[in-house]
């Protein structure tokens, strides 16, 4: 008899272990999401307001940044202090491609930041900061519709969780 007891409880467990796991992927998505619009919030203000080159705008917001985002943005401002005759957007790329493999970032977030790369290729300071502006936009866009899923579907696949580990334990009764 105990032996169902545990194996019960061992079911509700991962039941409700997985139904929390799927709730964090989408909270994950949305940190990773908030902490890209700080990036992109930082570089409207460093460009526009304070006008500095780019290597030095990239190690100001690295240090304000937590990871693995400060890394990132460390590694593409050494690169350009390197001057390898690459161009900002095709090493925003390589970090971006590199940062996918190392960490676990989830796919959208690594697709927006990825499209901030592509913010750096307007002429002139006022036109980064108006492309940076509607991309700022759009993330806070991204961002509200993540969070209405999130809420709508948090408690309907815990619920859910629940349910299926009952059923499951009702199963092997």
């Amino acid at each position: 008899m105990w032996q169902k007891l545990v194996a019960g409880v061992c079911v509700m467990t991962g039941a409700v272990g997985f139904g929390l796991a799927l709730c964090g992927e989408m909270s994950s998505e949305i940190k990773h999401l908030k902490l890209q619009k700080q990036i992109v919030s930082y570089m409207k203000g460093e460009i526009g307001y304070l006008r500095r080159p780019m290597e030095e705008v990239l190690d100001i917001i690295s240090e304000r940044m937590e990871p693995p985002y400060d890394i990132f943005l460390e590694q593409i401002a050494q690169r350009m202090k390197e001057r390898s005759g690459k161009g900002l957007m095709e090493l925003w790329k390589e970090e971006v491609y590199e940062l996918k493999m190392k960490s676990d970032i989830p796919v959208r977030a690594s697709g927006y930041l990825e499209r901030i790369g592509e913010c750096f290729g307007c002429e002139g300071d006022r036109l980064q900061v108006q492309t940076l502006e509607l991309f700022e936009r759009e993330l806070d866009m991204e961002i509200d519709k993540r969070l209405q899923k999130r809420e709508e579907n948090d408690r309907l696949v815990r619920a859910l969780s629940t349910l299926a580990g009952i059923l499951g334990i009702v199963f092997f009764l």
